[in-house]
C-alpha cells in the first residue's frame, strides 16, 4: 500500500502515517519470522538420507532458513578465505 505526505500534512496525519507504516513493517517482519521457523521445522523432519539427497547437511538447515545459505556457499568455496583460517592446512585439502 503506498502511502504519502506533503508539505500540507497535519502532525496528526504524519504520526498516523508513521503508525501506519509501523505496523505494516511489523506484519512483514512477523511473515518472515514465520516463513523462516516452518522452512527450518520442514528441513530439520527429513532424515540425514534426504538431506543429502538435495545437496545440503543438517548443520545448513539454520543458515538456509535464515537465507544467508549462498552466501556462506560462496565464501567457502574461494580458496583463499579457507587456507587463511588456517594456514598449517594449506594443500591439506
Amino acid at each position: 500500500m503506498a502511502h504519502t505526505l506533503n508539505s500540507n500534512s497535519s502532525a496528526a496525519s504524519v504520526f498516523a502515517y508513521r503508525v501506519v507504516v509501523f505496523f505494516e513493517r511489523l506484519g512483514q517482519k512477523l511473515a518472515e519470522r514465520r516463513t523462516r521457523k516452518e522452512t527450518f521445522k520442514t528441513l530439520h523432519k527429513l532424515t540425514d538420507r534426504e538431506l543429502a539427497d538435495i545437496g545440503i547437511s543438517r548443520g545448513d538447515i539454520r543458515s538456509i532458513s535464515n537465507d544467508t545459505w549462498e552466501d556462506n556457499r560462496r565464501r567457502d568455496s574461494l580458496p583463499y578465505i579457507r587456507t587463511s583460517v588456517n594456514p598449517n592446512l594449506k594443500g591439506s585439502v
